[in-house]
């Protein structure tokens, strides 16, 4: 979501005028196809959002992930100047602000300062006249460590679902109303059958861990696909006439 170009440490001598835009940077938003989920955003998400498993370009690792649209640059949710669901993800609620090491230090709070929201008015501001955070920054600064530590629930979350060999490749299919048929591979969702059989000692552990309601969210979001098609016929592109998603066990 932003160029490493971009990214600098938040300094009060070089950030000390600087406002930042009220309301979501839509710009960079726009341009996001899924953004990443913290474990404690399941239980919200699953409202808006269908949730799934992607692997890392890089790493091969698996990322837990909201998808936004049916392609790789295209956020459906944007739509009208604004976002269309009830919740907004946090790796999209915290734009423009990053946790980043521009210098290959330790990590801390970075701005990207080639996003819309820099120079915004009405807009927040980053440091008082005093030199002292604003209460807007530190609670940007708040944010971003909370972040930071559910991502650590994340990781074991999706070490624990990917060890019980939970996760299986999907495809979704999308049927065009011009007879067109689309499909979209690189998602995973939880394998319902792996699921059943396992055995009651695992299932209690992961009732006690806090991952069976989660895994339960996943499988059940699914049924958001239908509130993408909404969106994407919404954006008058090629209507869609139906969904489909096979999960390949």
């Amino acid at each position: 979501m932003s160029g490493a170009e971009t990214l600098a440490a938040v300094r009060r001598e070089r950030h000390g005028s600087v406002t930042i835009g009220h309301g979501t940077d839509l710009a960079a938003a726009a341009m996001l196809g899924h953004v990443p989920l913290g474990f404690s955003e399941i239980p919200l998400a699953v409202c808006d959002y269908p949730i799934v498993f992607i692997k890392d370009g890089a790493t091969g690792a698996f990322r837990l992930v909201a998808l936004l649209g049916f392609a790789a640059n295209r956020n459906l949710f944007v739509i009208g100047g604004s976002w269309a669901a009830t919740y907004l993800p946090l790796n999209v609620l915290r734009l423009p602000f990053y946790l980043g090491a521009p210098d290959g230090g330790e990590l801390e709070l970075c701005i990207d300062e080639g996003s819309s929201l820099i120079g915004g008015t009405p807009g927040n501001a980053l440091f008082e006249a005093s030199g002292s955070e604003t209460a807007f920054l530190a609670g940007r600064r708040t944010l971003l460590n909370t972040m930071l530590a559910d991502a650590e629930k994340t990781a074991r979350f999706v070490s624990t679902v990917t060890a019980a060999r939970l996760v299986t490749p999907m495809t979704i299919t999308l049927h065009h109303a011009d007879q067109r048929q689309q499909d979209i591979a690189g998602a995973y969702t939880i394998d319902p059958l792996a699921l059943e059989s396992l055995d009651g000692e695992t299932l209690q552990k992961l009732h006690r861990d806090g991952h069976l309601g989660a895994i339960y969210a996943v499988m059940h979001s699914l049924g958001q696909l239908t509130r993408l098609e909404q969106l994407h016929n919404a954006h008058g592109e090629h209507p869609i006439a139906r969904s489909a998603v096979q999960l390949h066990l």
